[in-house]
């Protein structure tokens, strides 16, 4: 005869078992679904540089006010060319392979990461807003948004389409904060429009950030004043 403790232990240890299975499968369901949605990548050695992003700390509290899957996974893409900006032909693989992937708009959520330019749009947020949920909202809005709130600048653009096309965003969209960005040989014609821009945009103040290679506008609304 088993003892009522015993088959307390038994209970136990198949109850934990089960438990343990059920981890294991959980775990093998998320690296399939890994997996898959990193396969368009191909080369192996970068597909495991996206995967170290899941747990790098600027992804992890991107995970806090982002609950969109896909958006996040941009994100993720968007650190890892952050990382492989020293190895410019994986670097323009990835780039290319997120292009014919999420198509114009998924790569610029991408640059939008890989450039620092979502850290510094978080921080603008933090000076005004009023809650976690405000903050979510409005990553999320940006995220899902981003032609009406930033214009990516091509080394083959011409100086006055740049112009042309920072008027017709502000003038359409509104946006509280617009950014124009330009990395590379795209830094200088940022930097050559920068003075004429500003001269039309009276109703933002500017905060430059200027690198070697990277020249970012942010355009900050003003608050309008009480007469």
């Amino acid at each position: 005869m088993f003892s009522d403790n015993h088959i307390d232990d038994v209970i136990s240890g198949v109850a934990k078992a089960v438990i343990e299975l059920s981890f294991d499968r959980v775990r093998e369901f998320a690296n399939k679904f890994k997996n898959k949605e990193l396969a368009f990548i191909q080369e192996k050695s970068v597909i495991e540089l996206v995967r170290e992003q899941y747990y790098s700390g600027e992804s992890k509290f991107y995970g806090k006010y982002i609950e969109d899957k896909y958006l996040l996974l941009l994100v993720r893409l968007g650190l890892t060319l952050r990382k492989l900006e020293s190895d410019k032909n994986r670097l323009n693989n990835l780039r290319d392979k997120i292009f014919s992937e999420y198509e114009v708009k998924g790569l610029h959520v991408c640059y939008f990461v890989q450039n620092g330019i979502l850290n510094r749009y978080i921080g603008i947020l933090i000076e005004s807003i009023k809650s976690e949920d405000e903050l979510k909202d409005k990553i999320l809005f940006i995220l899902n948004n981003i032609e009406k709130h930033i214009l990516f600048v091509n080394s083959m653009d011409k100086s006055n389409l740049i112009i042309k096309r920072a008027m017709s965003i502000t003038a359409s969209h509104s946006p509280s904060v617009f950014i124009i960005s330009g990395t590379g040989s795209a830094s200088k014609l940022v930097k050559e429009c920068s003075e004429k821009i500003v001269n039309f945009m009276n109703d933002y103040e500017l905060e430059k950030v200027s690198g070697w290679d990277k020249e970012i506008l942010f355009f900050k609304r003003k608050i309008p004043q009480n007469k």
